[in-house]
This record gives C-alpha cells, sequence and structure tokens, in this order.
C-alpha cells in the first residue's frame, strides 16, 4: 500500500497536463514525510527503500518498477542546506554489516533526495526519453506529529484532557499526586514550575514505555536544543477561576503558548505543510501485544494529529 502511494505519486509527476506543458524543462519534485512513534521502523523502511530502488531490488508492489520504467535511482545533495542529512550510508552499514545491529532511533528531522529516471507510459512516453523525478524523503519523529492536536487547544481544555487520561491510565502516578497537591494561583515559583515539568516529563515516558502512544507534548520525550527552556517548562494544572496575574497558572499557560506558536507552528509551515506525501508507520503488533488500552491510545492519538 505504501509502494503504490508511491507509485501514484511518481505517475502523476510524470504524467500530468502541466508536465506536458512545461516539456523537457520540467523536473518533477514530490515531498515523502515518513513518521511514526519511536521504533515504529522510520529509519529502517527509509533505508531499506533507498537501498532497494539504488540496486534495482525487487519491488512488485511499485508499478513503475515493476513494468520496467525505473531506469535509474541514484542520490543527490538535498535541496535544503539548514537541515541534517539523513545518514542513509551509516544506516545500511549497521543493517548490513558481519554482525548486524539496528540503527539508531529518528530523533531529529533529516532529509534526502533520491532521483529517479522514469519512463512515462502513454502518449508522453511515446514522444520523450526517461524523466528525471525528485523524491525528497522527509524524516522526522512521529511524536511531533501528535503535537499538531495541541494548536485547537486551550491550556486549560489540554490540562482536563491530560489529567483524566493520567488518571485512567494510572490514578496512583507521581505527577498526579503533585498535580493534585499543587495551588496554581500561587504565584509563580520556578523551582515548582520545573519540579513540576519534570515529574510530567518523567511520567510521560514511563506511560510510552508501557505502550501508550499519545504523549503530549512530543518534545518533553525528544527535547533536542530545547532542552531545560521555559517552553518546555511547563505542566497540566488544576482548573483554577480567574487566576491572578504572575500566578502559577498564568506562567504555565504563557509557556503552553509558546509552546504552540514557536515550537508546533513553525515545524507545520516549515516542514509538515510541504509535504506531498505522508507516510506513517505504525507498530500495531506492539499495541496489540500490550493490551485494548494501549490500542485504543494510539487510535486516539493519531485520530488527533490528523484532525488538526
Amino acid at each position: 500500500m505504501v509502494l503504490a502511494t508511491i507509485s501514484d505519486g511518481i505517475g502523476r509527476g510524470v504524467e500530468s497536463i502541466s508536465d506536458t506543458v512545461s516539456g523537457l524543462f520540467f523536473e518533477p519534485v514530490i515531498r515523502l514525510g515518513v513518521t511514526g512513534l519511536s521504533r515504529a521502523g522510520k529509519t529502517v523502511f527509509i533505508t531499506s527503500l533507498v537501498s532497494n530502488l539504488i540496486e534495482r531490488g525487487r519491488m512488485p508492489g511499485l508499478v513503475a518498477a515493476r513494468e520496467g520504467r525505473i531506469t535509474a535511482a541514484y542520490l543527490q545533495p538535498q535541496p535544503s542546506d539548514l537541515l541534517p542529512r539523513f545518514e542513509f550510508e551509516r544506516h545500511l552499514g549497521a543493517l548490513t554489516a558481519r554482525a548486524p545491529q539496528w540503527p539508531e532511533g529518528t530523533r531529529h528531522i533529516s532529509e534526502l533526495r533520491l532521483s529517479l529516471k522514469v519512463q512515462p507510459n502513454g502518449l508522453l512516453g511515446s514522444v520523450q526519453g526517461p524523466r528525471t523525478v525528485h523524491v525528497d524523503i522527509v524524516d522526522y519523529p512521529g511524536e511531533w506529529l501528535l503535537d499538531l492536536g495541541l494548536l485547537e487547544k486551550s491550556f486549560a481544555e489540554w490540562s482536563q484532557q491530560t489529567l483524566a487520561t493520567i488518571a485512567s491510565r494510572d490514578p496512583e502516578a507521581d505527577f498526579l499526586a503533585l498535580a493534585n497537591g499543587t495551588d496554581a494561583a500561587q504565584k509563580l515559583d520556578e523551582l515548582v514550575a520545573q519540579k513540576l515539568a519534570g515529574t510530567y516529563t518523567q511520567h510521560l515516558a514511563a506511560a510510552r514505555a508501557a505502550g501508550f502512544y499519545n504523549c503530549t507534548p512530543g518534545r518533553f520525550l525528544l527535547p533536542g536544543d530545547l532542552a531545560g527552556s521555559p517552553a518546555l517548562t511547563f505542566a497540566p494544572l488544576r482548573p483554577v477561576e480567574q487566576p491572578p496575574r504572575k500566578s502559577l497558572w498564568r506562567e504555565m499557560e504563557r509557556r503552553f503558548e509558546a509552546y504552540k506558536a514557536q515550537v508546533v507552528k513553525p515545524f507545520f509551515r516549515e516542514h509538515f505543510a510541504r509535504i506531498d506525501r505522508q507516510i506513517v508507520l505504525v507498530d500495531v503488533l506492539g499495541a496489540i501485544h500490550k493490551g485494548p488500552q494501549a490500542m485504543a491510545d494510539m487510535q486516539q492519538g493519531m485520530a488527533e494529529s490528523q484532525s488538526a
């Protein structure tokens, strides 16, 4: 199904009316996003896909390959000078070594350009030779995808839903006890804020390890260069009626909105919104193995991210 989607994209890119009008000077570019939560297999999938295309592996699910219309496949420098390159060669080396190892998981966004020489079919194929189609593969953590669901929520809504979710997962959770014992109307104390954020982050890590998928904000689990910043120093709180200025609630609310404005929205605008095709890998067997609650949690998280 995934390979058919790629093939469909290549077909549209090569054989559309706009291609006919622009003629030989147009080289279609397909931005292919690949994501999924940790250990879903993103790195292995991308490495295997690229390796099979370059080495002319048997790929019956890819129509253009099955019909012999892909005459060459090769890597080129990626178009963005600001994004890290997907380390294809290193990952392939790890998988094909004498003592094979799983490559490291995705912890940041990266990109790889794979160029294909494709012979169009139909009328277009009879009047010209192979066309070049660039496939820009964008790899990013699925935890960031889950954050898109935050864009439509206020801090109060997110807090209420998150605390209810924690209570349903583990009524004895340390963070739940800490949140219940914290007066959000009190004046901001940075040490209190840091303790709340730290304990909440520990809860998210434990929940993710236990098989739960709906764990937001995603950057709490994969902070990168944002570690320790105010944008990652907030946590859900019990509701407060008319919280005073400079209170813990007001500051947590401000940081939640800053996270959406300065972290989530730029990712959506600069990367996610520019993707032409999206592949989301899901460890369904792992979720089934961990039980109905984990399966339902995964479905809820995916639904919220797709509706944003």
